[in-house]
């Protein structure tokens, strides 16, 4: 199978939401740890800001995989680990951002479980990555 028209009109508009969510997140990514760790409105914006950003990648990913006929996913970071696979993302950036994709279940699943200065890091380590996940998926799909 291939690429549509659709599916980039589809992938265009995740990227946007992607890109806006990686506005907040670099931004956020200027405070301190200690103005992290005071500031729930900030805490919030980080967590939501991660989700929709990582929720934006697994949605492209589906689209891709669904249209190329790739081998079907058998979790949301195996979605990213196929797309990995199938070259949209080179091996060395796949292995240090495969850390906020699983965070992703974290952030999902394991809410109780998550701590301030855990969210912090991975917006520390992971805000700027979602510029090269953009990059990355608009060469594959050849968005012009």
């Amino acid at each position: 199978m291939f690429i549509t028209d659709q599916h980039r009109t589809q992938i265009r508009r995740f990227l946007e939401v992607m890109e806006g969510q990686s506005q907040i997140l670099c931004t956020i990514k200027e405070h301190t740890p200690d103005e992290f760790q005071t500031q729930p409105v900030l805490q919030a914006a980080a967590e939501r800001a991660l989700h929709i950003a990582l929720e934006c990648l697994t949605d492209i990913g589906n689209i891709i995989i669904d249209a190329l006929v790739m081998r079907d996913a058998a979790s949301y970071e195996d979605i990213f680990l196929i797309l990995t696979e199938e070259g949209v993302f080179e091996k060395e950036f796949a292995e240090h951002f495969v850390k906020a994709v699983r965070f992703r279940k974290t952030l999902v699943h394991d809410y109780l479980d998550l701590t301030h200065e855990h969210v912090f890091r991975v917006v520390q380590e992971h805000a700027e990555d979602f510029a090269t996940v953009k990059t990355s998926i608009a060469k594959y799909v050849q968005l012009t």
